[in-house]
């Protein structure tokens, strides 16, 4: 029997830039003394510090609402609003600065995974103390440094001058000179009025300039292929015939159902018949519209990558979900202002009595019992009076048994994440997960009914033996 091999990647993230660094580089006399590097001298430089998070070993990354992800992202947002260092100084164990810490070149990312230093040069090591640190600067990674940023700056400016040849021919044309003419009185010129229909066209840009995004290709029948091998459905009908239930789904997510039922129907036709006809006023229906002589007839044509960043499964899969929320907005504000679609109101006369013709105006209390919005809306409301009365007998049952764990209560009340609520309490994360621990014990004798065993103290660790 083969043995499985699970997989185990190490994931690195960018520290707050607040843990920034000043290190002194230093060069060898032997680099100074050499002609081209005469203008060089040792000098100081800002470095960000990139440390080991965990080790990844499923298929893929977690979502960013998931530990360890969470506090990875929570740790790069600020770097949106502060530019990335040149330099950064890689931690592999803890997260204290230590002498012997490789200071690597690095390309602006914020996170990577594998090993450090992930092919990039490894400027030196960090000595010193904290405060002076310094870097011994071996001269042949900044060779390869060099080396490196000259092949990028070539290969972009060889893209800029195969994106703007035109640009470059007129630029390089010399203007001719303009004779002046000798002014001749003339009569005042008559009125001149612009036609309605006449419509001043901008002078078109080309997409590929400036782009950012996911590399992608199209090929001769004119479909796009993303970065990941995905193909681009040209139509609403290749999209329908590879994915004949995916605004099915949708809905069933949307409206949170698990069966199709006559709402999730008459949702799913509608938002079918969206994506399938544009509306006839539409600008993507004029010709030239995205590149189509005919312009677009619907949705799925109007995919454009360059505006998406991308032409990648998950690009796709969020602009059809965009357009599909945009839809569904628009009609469900349309429907609650309708007093018809209401789930909130019923007929005050349903009790009639057929044998003589006669209107009884019904009772507050066959309203109740025959409005489901009515039943459902106090069954809710009775859950949350029934919960709060739950919750109020386990915080005086927690003062009680153990006082010592009821901010931690307040805590998660106050906030939502499990790191929010350590900061609102001064406390680590670790001590939190104490606290948290210790409410779940609570409530497990809570519920049974049983005797609160003793807490343990907290573990001390062992002095290291001289």
């Amino acid at each position: 029997m083969e043995e499985t091999v699970t997989k185990s990647v190490p994931v690195y993230a960018l520290q707050n830039p607040d843990q920034k660094v000043l290190l002194h580089f230093l060069y060898p006399e032997a680099f100074l003394q050499a002609s081209e590097n005469a203008g060089k001298v040792w000098h100081y430089e800002e470095a960000a510090v990139i440390s080991f998070v965990y080790n990844l070993t499923g298929p893929r990354r977690p979502q960013p609402s998931i530990e360890p992800e969470r506090t990875i992202y929570k740790s790069l947002r600020p770097w949106k609003k502060v530019p990335i260092p040149k330099y950064v100084v890689v931690l592999n164990e803890g997260s204290t600065l230590t002498a012997g810490a490789m200071v690597v070149a690095w390309d602006g990312k914020k996170s990577l995974q594998g090993t450090a230093p992930w092919g990039r040069p490894m400027i030196g090591t960090i000595s010193g103390s904290p405060g002076s640190w310094e870097v011994q600067v071996d001269p042949i990674q900044i060779a390869i440094l060099d080396k490196q940023e000259e092949d990028r700056r070539r290969e972009l400016q060889e893209k800029a001058d195969k994106q703007a040849p035109v640009l470059q021919d007129v630029l390089s044309v010399e203007p001719r000179p303009v004779p002046v003419p000798i002014p001749t009185p003339v009569p005042a010129p008559a009125p001149i009025f612009a036609d309605v229909a006449c419509v001043v066209e901008e002078p078109p840009t080309d997409p590929t300039l400036n782009y950012t995004g996911d590399q992608f290709t199209k090929r001769e029948d004119g479909h796009f292929v993303g970065d990941d091998g995905f193909i681009v459905p040209m139509d609403f009908d290749e999209f329908y015939d590879r994915y004949p239930k995916y605004v099915l789904n949708w809905v069933k997510k949307r409206l949170n159902r698990f069966s199709v039922d006559d709402d999730v129907e008459d949702w799913t036709q509608d938002l079918l018949i969206h994506m399938k006809f544009l509306p006839q006023g539409s600008k993507h229906r004029t010709p030239g519209a995205n590149g189509r002589p005919t312009g677009c007839s619907d949705v799925i044509e109007t995919f454009n990558p360059y505006q998406q960043y991308g032409a990648s499964e998950r690009r796709f899969r969020n602009y059809i979900n965009f357009c599909l929320a945009n839809k569904f907005n628009t009609m469900q504000s349309k429907r609650q202002k309708n007093p018809v679609c209401r789930p909130g109101n019923i007929a005050f006369d349903g009790n009639q009595d057929t044998a003589f013709g006669d209107h009884v105006l019904n009772s507050d209390e066959y309203v109740h019992q025959n409005s489901d919005h009515l039943t459902n809306l106090a069954d809710r409301k009775m859950k949350q009076h029934d919960d709060a009365l739950f919750t109020n007998q386990f915080k005086r049952y927690v003062k009680k048994e153990d006082p010592s764990v009821f901010p931690a209560i307040e805590a998660l009340e106050a906030t939502g994440p499990l790191g929010e609520a350590a900061q609102y309490m001064g406390v680590t994360e670790q001590e939190f997960a104490r606290y948290r621990a210790r409410l779940k014990q609570l409530g497990e004798c809570f519920v049974q009914a049983c005797e609160v065993p003793k807490q343990r103290k907290k573990y001390k660790k062992r002095g290291v033996a001289s």
